[in-house]
């Protein structure tokens, strides 16, 4: 029996979903969920220069090109939530696929990184 292009745009589609990422939490509902006491684990994927040069409060920092050697330094279970975030997105998309990668279930990546937290003038640590 021939199966149609419909069965493969279900297939594919459901392809796409089961590969799905978290969707990215944006910049205010981090600051509600800090305010809240309820952040979930932050993880600033720039260089450690970058970081010293100002971070978000409470942000641990792993180089994206170490993440994957030195995730276990998280201290999380690996359904955890984890937000990453870089300057602009382009390095915490990749950390987030590397701890995808690692077994990690609840990734998401901060919407407009470090750039969007700027825009909005919110304080960073030093």
């Amino acid at each position: 029996m021939r199966k149609g292009p419909l069965a493969l745009i279900l297939v594919l589609a459901g392809m796409c979903s089961a590969m799905a990422t978290e969707a990215p939490l944006s910049v205010g509902q981090l600051v509600e969920r800090q305010q809240a006491g309820q952040a979930p684990l932050l993880l600033d994927v720039r260089h450690a220069d970058e970081y010293s040069d100002g971070h978000i409060a409470g942000a641990l920092n792993i180089p994206v090109e170490q993440l994957a050697s030195r995730a276990g330094v998280l201290g999380v279970p690996r359904d955890s939530e984890i937000v990453v975030y870089c300057v602009a997105g382009r390095r915490a998309a990749r950390a987030q696929e590397t701890l995808e990668s690692l077994g990690y279930s609840h990734v998401r990546v901060l919407e407009g990184s470090l750039n969007a937290w700027r825009e909005q003038h919110l304080p960073l640590s030093h």
